[in-house]
């Protein structure tokens, strides 16, 4: 897959961080790994890279990491941060979040939240602050009711709005449907709107996979009440 990002991988134990490096690779993002702060800072003063963005180790101490990336803004004023590793305790976590730290990915990940939260750095939407999006990462399989038929796809994330449905077979944009799936343990059965098809030919968003964006429409308030609830548990292990 071509490199489409880079991004800046600290990692004071290269050993540790192997499989996440080949990973990334795997996604189309390039990791440029340095052992240690100092040697990130002057990589990013130098501007040999345009970095999409810098993953943090949580291993490193909360205070150093946050003035790290205060000197690299003055070189690059929008440095999306992600902290990796183990969690944090609640005072490291709040010195991150105050650094501008709002994406994470903790030990015991899964490539999907990987693709995730991957695509989130890259493409800026946590810039905004992460808290705001409401939109997490999910894989769970979903029917797709529409014009009589029934399609089979894969529920790739979900927002209170609406959701992207990961399928080789996406309707055309405007078409109405129903979309059928289950998240721990609340069935599904929500009305709806194609937003955008990704499609080859036409990748509305290169990010993602192949299928289209599902607008919501209008579902009761028992249905936005039981989205809110699956968006607010997952959302705590997907942030600083």
């Amino acid at each position: 897959m071509p490199t489409s990002h880079f991004v800046l991988l600290i990692e004071p134990d290269p050993h540790r961080t192997e499989t996440l490096a080949a990973q990334l690779v795997r996604l189309g993002v390039e990791p440029i790994r340095v052992g240690e702060l100092g040697e990130a800072i002057r990589l990013v003063s130098s501007r040999a890279y345009l970095f999409a963005g810098v993953l943090v180790p949580t291993a490193l101490a909360a205070s150093r990491v946050a003035k790290a990336l205060a000197t690299m803004r003055e070189t690059e004023s929008v440095l999306p941060a992600l902290a990796y590793g183990k969690t944090p305790d609640p005072a490291h976590r709040k010195t991150l979040r105050q650094a501008g730290v709002l994406l994470a990915l903790w030990d015991g990940y899964d490539e999907g939240i990987l693709r995730f939260q991957i695509n989130r750095l890259t493409s800026g939407e946590q810039i905004s602050a992460a808290r705001t999006s409401r939109r997490v990462p999910t894989h769970a399989p979903a029917r797709i009711l529409v014009g009589g038929r029934e399609k089979q796809g894969i529920l790739y994330s979900l927002s209170e709005g609406g959701c992207f449905i990961e399928t080789p077979r996406a309707s055309m944009d405007g078409a109405r449907l129903r979309t059928l799936f289950e998240l721990d343990g609340e069935r599904f059965e929500i009305d709806g709107i194609v937003a955008f098809a990704n499609v080859p030919g036409n990748l509305q968003r290169p990010n993602l996979p192949l299928g289209m964006g599902i607008q919501f429409d209008h579902p009761d308030a028992v249905t936005c009440n039981a989205i809110a609830r699956v968006i607010q548990e997952r959302l705590a292990n997907l942030e600083v």
